[in-house]
């Protein structure tokens, strides 16, 4: 078994070596089934030390503290720290802050700082070189040369909720092919550059704040398919004419057409004002609400959503009885693009009805509607009492007939 294992090794490699391929310079790793929990500095007093000893698949607890280190990470990993804030990794502006090449790592909690600073080799707080599905979320990148940097194929990774400022290169970096990520919800400011995108294509860039970066707010070098939507630009000077928290006029031709009039905070609550005399229909939810409709004669309230397919939306719908009634929490139907959800609840309170519903992000028409108090769908009835008296009439028949030959 050993020898055929090490014989199709042995063929795998010579047969790239001869057609020209180079080899990503990790290996399939084997997760243990039992994941063990590591806490720094209590069994082991660094960073690194902890990874080296972890097992693929075991997590990483780092307790508050300065950990002057450059941390190196070749085994899918999960990292955090207790506080992002006072959890800090400090690069002593020697190499990159965390580096990784193995597949699916997760980042989490951190202030990491002090990447090296040369004008020639980008340095980074976290640098992913062939390091696909990594998660980076809710940490602190500053005064480092790059903030994140995405390099030679690190695709499909997950960055979200970090505040990437004060460095003196681009905040995210992009480049070689580091294609089919999705950088959402993190707030770039005081970077000479926000986000540079080099021949990498298919990113999401959606519910970003870019803020005051010196140079560029964002920077697209190359690459196809790249989605940037509703973000806020603190330099967009347009004006929302609906209301609807977007803006309408003085539109960029090459990015982000619906740009947001407010920083992004997570999730946002919009107010629809539909019949001045009453009160208004609001939305609460982590995506972004365009193209409010409600109509009154179809008892419906139409709108668009949009966004990356990583994460999942929620929708908070408060609708004035006033506006729609329904006898029961039944009566109410939630539906994307034309197709039934059922995770969905309608609490009727006093003065409001409560809607909320949850799924999976993506470019969706929403339609809530009701049936009128007292007017049920009666079509499943009508069709059983058709059922049912065809079946009287043809069974009758054929006693009938029964009967007659009988006689």
């Amino acid at each position: 078994m050993h020898k055929k294992l090490l014989l199709s090794v042995f063929l795998y490699v010579a047969i790239q070596t001869l057609c020209g391929v180079e080899i990503a310079p990790y290996v399939v790793q084997l997760v243990t089934a039992n994941p063990a929990i590591i806490y720094v500095p209590d069994t082991y007093n660094t960073i690194q030390k902890a990874v080296d000893a972890a097992n693929p698949g075991d997590t990483i607890v780092v307790r508050p503290g300065i950990y002057m280190e450059n941390v190196f990470i070749n085994k899918t990993l999960t990292l955090i720290g207790k506080d992002r804030n006072t959890t800090i990794i400090d690069g002593g502006r020697a190499g990159n802050g965390i580096h990784v090449i193995s597949s699916n790592a997760a980042i989490i909690n951190f202030t990491i700082q002090n990447s090296a600073d040369d004008p020639i080799v980008l340095y980074s707080g976290i640098f992913l070189f062939r390091a696909v599905h990594t998660i980076i979320r809710n940490n602190i990148l500053k005064n480092n040369s790059v903030g994140i940097y995405l390099q030679s194929g690190s695709n499909n990774s997950l960055i979200i909720d970090n505040l990437i400022l004060d460095n003196t290169r681009p905040g995210i970096r992009l480049a070689d092919n580091s294609s089919s990520n999705c950088i959402i919800e993190n707030t770039l400011k005081n970077n000479t550059e926000g986000i540079e995108v080099h021949s990498s294509s298919s990113n999401s860039f959606y519910h970003n704040n870019f803020i005051h970066n010196k140079v560029y707010q964002a920077r697209p070098l190359g690459g196809i398919s790249n989605t940037w939507e509703n973000n806020y630009w603190s330099d967009y000077n347009g004006t929302d004419t609906n209301g609807d928290g977007i803006g309408d006029t003085e539109l960029p031709i090459w990015m982000d057409d619906h740009p947001l009039m407010e920083p992004w905070s997570g999730s946002a609550t919009r107010v629809f004002i539909v019949d001045p005399s009453e009160d208004p229909i609001t939305v609460e939810s982590n995506c972004t609400i365009m193209a409010f409709d409600f109509n009154s004669s179809l008892r419906q309230i139409r709108f668009q959503i949009n966004g990356p397919s990583m994460i999942d939306f929620f929708c908070n719908v408060s609708v004035p009885k006033t506006l729609l009634e329904a006898a029961s929490s039944e009566n109410w139907l939630v539906q994307l693009n034309n197709t039934d959800i059922s995770a969905k609840s309608a609490i009727i309170g006093n003065a409001n009805t409560i809607i909320y519903f949850s799924y999976e992000l993506d470019n969706y028409e929403v339609q809530i509607s009701i049936v009128k108090a007292g007017n049920v769908n009666l079509t499943p009835y009508v069709i059983g009492f058709g059922v049912a008296i065809a079946t009287i009439f043809i069974v009758t028949v054929v006693m009938l007939k029964k009967r007659k030959e009988r006689s």
